[in-house]
């Protein structure tokens, strides 16, 4: 139980002191500062539960006393952050997909009509941005007329290729 309570109390700690900063100040790369703050909560967490149980003798019940117990806390922590920056990225920028639903909603029960829909969902508003994100997460570059993949944007490429490939996923979106 101890595992759990201190695997959830990290992770609501790093959680909060990411909103905090995100009403001080949203960072340009926030993926990378969100992996920042929460695997920095997570190592001055453990290793403050570990000096308490080394120096205060009546917290032995209070605090994991062996090592299987925080690598539970951290593989719990580590699952919790990791779900977080997916459900993170979604909430960074809106999808092509949920825009042109909510576009299509606000049109109520008369419909888009298409000509509508082309006018205002184009690639200012679909593409353009994602290309920035790319960008900005040092993923991709601009080379002359020409956007480039860095090794990081390959790798990233690579992993979802083989995914695809693994789930015998047909090309495309």
């Amino acid at each position: 139980m101890l595992v759990l309570l201190y695997s959830l109390l990290l992770f609501s700690f790093a959680f909060f002191l990411h909103v905090i900063l995100w009403k001080i100040y949203l960072p340009k790369r926030q993926a990378k500062v969100l992996l920042q703050i929460f695997f920095g909560i997570l190592i001055v967490g453990i290793l403050f539960l570990i000096n308490i149980s080394s120096f205060v003798s009546e917290a032995e019940n209070l605090v994991p006393q062996k090592i299987p117990e925080y690598l539970h806390i951290c593989l719990i922590f580590i699952s919790l952050t990791l779900s977080y920056m997916i459900t993170y990225s979604a909430l960074e920028a809106d999808s092509p997909t949920l825009v042109m639903v909510m576009t299509i909603e606000k049109a109520g029960q008369e419909g888009l009509d298409k000509k509508e829909f082309d006018r205002i969902l184009n690639d200012d508003l679909l593409i353009k941005p994602r290309i920035r994100d790319l960008i900005t997460d040092k993923m991709a570059y601009l080379d002359g007329e020409k956007y480039r993949l860095t090794s990081k944007g390959v790798l990233f490429a690579r992993i979802f290729i083989f995914y695809r490939k693994l789930l015998n996923a047909p090309k495309g979106g």
